[in-house]
């Protein structure tokens, strides 16, 4: 199972969503961008957040509320993520793509779109991006590390 998990979930998609994150926003901390991956790499997620119609009036509460069985998993998909993570980072790194220092920042413009995006689950993905966003903007790195219940 852990292989299939991890072909599933690779560096490769991981750095697509990283960068596409980095099209949106300047910056994000070390700690806040270890939660990227376990919301947008499951697909049960992504699809809720494609559902949501006005997210500016949506609270990561209500998230959590109305959708628990996509939290009750959430600290382990966060633990199995979390080299996927960090080797996703460090690629980015090493091909001048972003810098790491207190926060994580972009280096340089870059576009993912048209004929370079031929998978649906990232044009998913990157549709759901924007809605994550606006929600975990709403919460601290610590509040959000507590409502999620992840533990390290």
């Amino acid at each position: 199972m852990r292989e299939v998990y991890y072909i599933f979930n690779n560096e490769a998609i991981s750095c697509c969503i990283f960068l596409s994150v980095f099209q949106k926003i300047d910056a994000i901390d070390v700690s806040r961008a270890c939660i990227i991956l376990p919301f947008l790499l499951d697909e049960r997620t992504v699809s809720f957040l494609n559902k949501v119609e006005n997210v500016a009036n949506y609270s990561l509460e209500q998230f959590i509320a109305e959708q628990p069985r996509l939290f009750v998993s959430f600290n382990k998909r966060y633990l199995s993520l979390l080299p996927i993570t960090i080797n996703s980072l460090m690629v980015l790194k090493n091909s001048k793509q972003i810098k790491i220092d207190t926060e994580i920042r972009a280096m340089s413009t870059f576009a993912i779109e048209g004929d370079e995006v031929s998978s649906e689950r990232f044009i998913l993905i990157e549709n759901a991006i924007p809605q994550l966003l606006t929600l975990i903007a709403q919460k601290t790195t610590t509040q959000l590390y507590k409502m999620l219940n992840i533990q390290l």
